[in-house]
């Protein structure tokens, strides 16, 4: 289908400019079928595009991807202490490492 737009879109350029040199000396060169033929070519540009876009398979794409892994939420198992899953470290209230809790929570 694309080879067949493409030699369609080839011969909608050229076929005005055959057709242009084929008439009168005079005739073409004073500018009044330059409209024409920039409309012509634009038509048919538009057709092309409107005929593929016709004819595209919209069932090729499958299922959407599953959502990206985010980590448990932090969480505190006593008072003072929180604990972050994706660290998986346990830290006090002032921000220092304990490592008792993390031990206790992640054993390690």
């Amino acid at each position: 289908m694309q080879r067949l737009i493409r030699r369609l879109a080839a011969v909608a350029v050229l076929a005005p400019a055959l057709l242009v040199s084929a008439g009168q000396p005079g005739q073409a060169r004073d500018g009044r079928n330059t409209a024409a033929i920039l409309g012509g070519i634009a038509g048919v540009a538009v057709g092309a595009a409107i005929a593929d876009s016709a004819n595209r398979n919209r069932e090729i794409y499958g299922a959407p991807p599953p959502p990206a892994y985010r980590p448990p939420a932090p969480f505190s198992p006593a008072g003072g202490i929180i604990c972050y899953p994706e660290q998986r470290a346990c830290y006090n209230n002032g921000g220092a490492y304990s490592g008792n809790w993390t031990w206790r929570v992640y054993g390690r």
